[in-house]
């Protein structure tokens, strides 16, 4: 996906400690990101709206067909996570990206991907039904695992783009992960690709009972920790200018997280309807 970039005309930093404290910038950037993308409670609740959308619609659609339809199970992705495991994170590839997490929330989007796929929701071994592929493609969604977001803002929003773009021209920055790649082979015997997330995310993770599981999910920690070391010095720099900015970032998106906030509630009062 492609964001526009919007960059203010000026830019009136944040005064205090926080801007300049990088766990509070970085917490800080944890609470937004849980206030565009979701909580726990709200994208079960979601999921589960569109499950009912996507499995009811077809299953309605077959009838009028005059054709039988075995729903999917419900399979609940976010059942092993917290609040904490969607934070900021390691997902964007950013130099301002989670020095904390290490991994982890690629081990749980994994193992509950693997849960998804053992409930059968991808098995089009058989030959579908008659009827039955068009009944998916009214619903828009071929399943009900990649549902479109509650409001078209939180993909604008999502990953603090305009912010990254700023970072990224940073000179003290640019220098720093100049120095990336010659820290992570000297200090960890790691060869930087062109793109610094290939690094993070090259170790193949087979869920459980796969026997290699626990040596890669180690794999993953070593190298994020790596990661971390040698990212810090173009890190700092990031998280102070992310920092000196975010109340005027906030400030200018007020109307649209107020309206991402608003849908996130309504995902959650419709998710009261059902029952799994």
């Amino acid at each position: 996906m492609i964001w526009a970039l919007v960059l203010a005309g000026t830019v009136s930093p944040a005064v205090g400690a926080e801007a300049s404290d990088p766990a509070a910038v970085a917490a800080r950037l944890d609470r937004l990101t849980l206030e565009i993308s979701g909580n726990v409670v709200e994208r079960r609740a979601h999921l589960l709206v569109n499950y009912h959308r996507v499995e009811g619609g077809i299953e309605a659609c077959m009838r009028v067909l005059g054709k039988p339809y075995q729903r999917h199970p419900y399979v609940d992705f976010y059942r092993d996570f917290s609040d904490a495991d969607l934070g900021f994170g390691t997902g964007y590839g950013t130099v301002f990206d989670s020095l904390t997490d290490r991994g982890r929330i690629q081990a749980l989007n994994e193992l509950a991907a693997a849960r998804v796929w053992e409930s059968g929701l991808y098995d089009y071994a058989t030959p579908p039904p008659p009827g039955l592929d068009n009944c998916r493609e009214r619903f828009g969604n071929r399943d009900y695992q990649d549902p479109d977001p509650p409001h078209p803002a939180v993909d604008e929003l999502s990953g603090f783009t305009e912010l990254a773009e700023i970072v990224n021209r940073d000179p003290g920055v640019r220098d720093g992960m100049r120095r990336y790649p010659k820290c992570m082979k000297q200090r960890y015997g790691y060869d930087v690709p062109g793109a610094r997330i290939d690094l993070l995310y090259a170790p193949r993770l087979d869920p459980p009972p796969n026997p290699g599981w626990d040596e890669a999910v180690a794999e993953i920690a070593a190298v994020h920790a790596a990661d971390a070391d040698c990212r810090r010095p173009a890190y700092d720099i990031a998280v102070r200018i992310v920092g000196e900015r975010l109340d005027d970032w906030e400030r200018r998106h007020r109307s649209a997280l107020d309206a991402i906030r608003a849908a996130w509630r309504q995902r959650v009062t419709e998710a009261k309807r059902y029952h799994n």
